[in-house]
């Protein structure tokens, strides 16, 4: 639902700043949120890989885990 004119001029008017930018800061905000998330995960992954308390095909399915559901976050933010 998008928002009508007098909407959109309040809103700038209030805040300084369009509702598109409002936007892609929130999006790219919970975008950079999941990147270090899966930054996260990949790192005590590797460090458990590397000790020898995980398997590798335990790190590759935490490695494929962790892609489709950052490609599914993609998905449905940036469509």
């Amino acid at each position: 639902m998008s928002m009508t004119d007098a909407q959109t001029a309040a809103f700038q008017n209030a805040s300084g700043f369009s509702a598109q930018s409002s936007s892609k800061l929130w999006l790219s905000l919970v975008l950079v949120l999941a990147l270090l998330w899966c930054a996260w995960v990949m790192w005590t992954a590797y460090r458990g890989w590397a000790t020898g308390s995980m398997r590798f095909g335990a790190f590759g399915g935490s490695a494929a885990r962790v892609l489709l559901a950052l490609l599914i976050l993609m998905f449905f933010t940036l469509s």
